[in-house]
């Protein structure tokens, strides 16, 4: 457990986990990560520190994010979870998530990748944008869809905050190229309003966790910077008609992504909501022949 500021701490790992510590060592636990076998090491840890975690946030839906509270959850009796309701709905039904990523009911090919993402995690409480108090502390809630449509930043007074996977580290855009985002327009704003909120230290769910002011911002930069330059692609290869999976197809190749199947359909959904986002701003018409249905630039 790596201190960051006053009572804010992280703890790293293939998700990292943020932890705020009570003066009675109680703790705020912020994306447990996937596996048991991640949730007992956390277990231990407390143990032999003699911190029991009484609250445990998801920032959002995803299952690497809080696949390991079920055993946290279990072993400290009492420990009270939270997420938005929108990420409750999919915590709790984690089905939907693989339904939405396929475009309708998921099948085997894809559910061989998502054999981990947990099942039976509950949600005891809905969090909403502003300050709650838990236990004697207040923290600062802030939505951030984009990556996500349930996700929410957590802020300590310490001014540490916590994004989950709204904000992507520079070497993973340079890894998987494109980014996972269900809403194009929501990941934009969000970015926006990172910038404006008044924070010292920003906790990445992946890779490297911790950024100060400066290297947050331009991290921030960055992540706007890959998903226009996306949506300039898609203007460019729309400027004839394209299916879906043609536009699909153009920004695999073009960029050299490495799809399996998993990541096949996360680039889907990330293009589809390119498509909608250029729909939405009056960019892009449509139409329909011989079955196919083609989008193209106005």
């Amino acid at each position: 457990m790596e201190k960051i500021s006053g009572h804010s701490y992280v703890i790293r790992g293939g998700t990292n986990t943020g932890v705020y510590l009570f003066k009675d060592k109680s703790a705020l636990l912020i994306d447990p990560g996937l596996t048991n076998s991640r949730g007992n090491r956390i277990i231990r840890y407390c143990e032999d520190e003699g911190i029991r975690p009484r609250h445990i946030v998801f920032t959002h839906e995803h299952y690497d994010h809080h696949g390991a509270a079920k055993v946290i959850m279990n072993h400290f009796t009492g420990a009270v979870s939270y997420s938005s309701a929108k990420a409750k709905l999919i915590i709790e039904n984690p089905e939907i998530f693989s339904g939405y990523i396929y475009g309708g009911k998921s099948n085997s090919f894809l559910e061989e990748s998502f054999s981990q993402k947990g099942a039976d995690i509950r949600v005891d409480n809905v969090l909403e944008s502003g300050t709650v108090k838990l236990g004697d502390k207040k923290f600062f809630m802030h939505e951030i869809s984009g990556h996500s449509p349930g996700q929410m930043g957590i802020m300590t007074e310490d001014k540490v905050l916590y994004i989950g996977d709204a904000v992507f580290n520079i070497s993973i855009l340079e890894k998987y190229s494109i980014p996972f985002l269900h809403d194009i327009g929501a990941q934009l704003d969000s970015l926006q309003r990172l910038r404006e909120l008044d924070f010292e230290y920003m906790v990445m769910g992946h890779e490297k966790p911790v950024l100060e002011r400066d290297e947050a911002e331009e991290t921030l930069k960055r992540n706007t910077q890959a998903i226009n330059e996306y949506i300039d692609q898609a203007r460019e290869f729309l400027t004839g008609p394209r299916t879906r999976e043609q536009l699909i197809a153009d920004i695999i190749e073009y960029n050299g992504i490495e799809a399996g199947y998993k990541q096949y359909y996360f680039t889907s959904s990330t293009v589809a909501s390119i498509v909608s986002y250029l729909a939405d701003h009056g960019e892009i018409d449509y139409e329909l022949e011989a079955g196919m249905l083609y989008y193209y630039k106005k």
